[in-house]
Formats: structure tokens, C-alpha cells, sequence
């Protein structure tokens, strides 16, 4: 749980020093200041870091020093690094390391129109010696006349082109459940030239089933992308 104090207030004072002691009813939580300092203020907050279910927000949140009070679960710490112990997150795909140390840029084009950019997408990245690059193969679209993407039909030359020039990982939007089956399939067929990585859409960050169809799987990693105005919490 994180507890976001009020511009000026003093640590040293007694609307600190309420919050601190009613804290102490739980023994078994850990809290500790933490200050951030911003451009224009200095940001204060409380981490309380243990079995803060039982603790409520109503009473922490109705303290004359406290700004507001985020519940934090255990996926949300993971992210968010909010934990003492500050457990490394990482995962390896195509021998490539993704974690909080490293950074990797994914240069390409939205939707892939025509095998001859994309091998021109994909020779140029080769001579930037990038290996990581993203190709929509399905694309949602403002307006549903717009292009749309080649589907299914293109996996099949994106991917061997993508081999040819040494990319190991394509970032690909995924719209429905059918199209993480066509991608594999079409990763099957050319022999598994390069690897994907899925990408879910802002306007998909809630598609509860494109979710579950996504998260059932371990086979390939998974950009997911923020959506529009949601929270933190969402």
C-alpha cells in the first residue's frame, strides 16, 4: 500500500505523526518514508510493505496529511518496483534480455503493406545491426474502410524475410484469439525464423477474452500497451 502525502506536509509534525501511530496497530507491516524529488515539489510517500489487507484506505484517506492511498497488489509492486527488496523482473526470448536494464527500440512500420518494404524495412534495420522491429500483419483501424492489414496471407513471407536479415523479434498486434493460431501456424510452416512478440493495442487493453486468450499461453511474450484513460489499478 502506498500512502501519498500533502504538499507541505511536515514529517516532523503531528499530522505525520497520527498516521504514523496509527500504523502501529499492525506490527507485522513495514513502513517507510520515501521521498522523490520533483522540478516543483518534493513528493512524500508512506510504502507500507506486508499483510495490508486488513489496513483500510477510508481511515488512512480521511487524515488531514494524506493526499490519497493506492492499494497495491503483488503484480502492481512487481511493475511498479515498489518493494524493498526490489526482486529483479526479467525474461529472455530469441537471446534477447528484457528487463529493468536494458532497453530496446522496435523501429517499423504500423501494418506491413508490400514485400518490398518490408525487405527494405528489414535490410535497413540489418544495417543498424537493430534485430528487434515491429510489423502489423493485423491492424484496427479508425474508419473500417481504411487498410486493414494483410492478415494472415503475409505471415508467411514477413517471417522468412525477417530471417533472411538476421531480425530475431517482430512485435505484432493480435485482435482475436484466431490470430495468435495463424501466427503460430505461419511460425511452423517457414521453419521459425525469427520470433514474435504480441502486442495488444490500447483500444484492446480491456478486451478481457483477446486477454485470457494471450495470457494462457507462455509461448510467445506479450507488449502490452495502456490504455486510454485507464487507471494505474485498471
Amino acid at each position: 500500500m502506498i500512502i501519498i502525502l500533502k504538499s507541505g506536509t511536515n514529517v516532523q509534525g503531528p499530522e505525520y505523526e497520527k498516521i504514523n501511530t496509527y500504523l502501529k496497530q499492525f506490527p507485522d507491516i513495514n513502513v517507510k518514508l520515501v521521498e522523490l524529488q520533483g522540478k516543483t515539489r518534493t513528493v512524500r510517500e508512506v510504502h507500507l510493505i506486508g499483510p495490508t489487507h486488513n489496513v483500510p484506505e477510508e481511515v488512512l484517506t480521511s487524515m488531514t496529511g494524506v493526499e490519497r492511498v493506492i492499494r497495491v497488489s503483488n503484480k502492481y509492486r512487481q511493475i511498479g518496483r515498489y518493494d524493498l527488496r526490489l526482486v529483479p523482473v526479467g525474461f529472455t526470448y530469441q537471446g534477447i534480455k528484457f528487463n529493468q536494464e536494458t532497453l530496446h527500440v522496435f523501429p517499423g512500420p504500423c501494418a506491413v503493406d508490400t514485400l518490398e518494404h518490408a525487405e527494405e524495412t528489414f535490410k535497413f534495420l540489418q544495417g543498424m545491426g537493430i534485430v528487434t522491429t515491429r510489423m502489423g500483419a493485423y491492424k484496427p483501424r479508425t474508419s473500417p474502410y481504411d487498410f486493414q492489414g494483410h492478415g494472415a496471407n503475409c505471415l508467411p513471407w514477413v517471417f522468412d524475410l525477417a530471417g533472411k536479415y538476421g531480425i530475431k523479434i517482430i512485435a505484432m498486434e493480435v485482435l482475436r484469439e484466431q490470430h495468435i493460431d495463424e501466427i503460430r501456424e505461419a511460425m511452423d510452416t517457414t521453419g521459425n525464423p525469427t520470433g514474435v512478440m504480441l502486442q495488444i493495442g490500447t483500444r484492446n487493453a480491456q478486451n478481457f477474452e483477446l486477454l485470457k486468450a494471450v495470457g494462457s499461453q507462455n509461448e510467445l511474450p506479450v507488449l502490452y500497451k495502456r490504455g486510454m484513460g485507464l487507471t494505474l489499478e485498471e
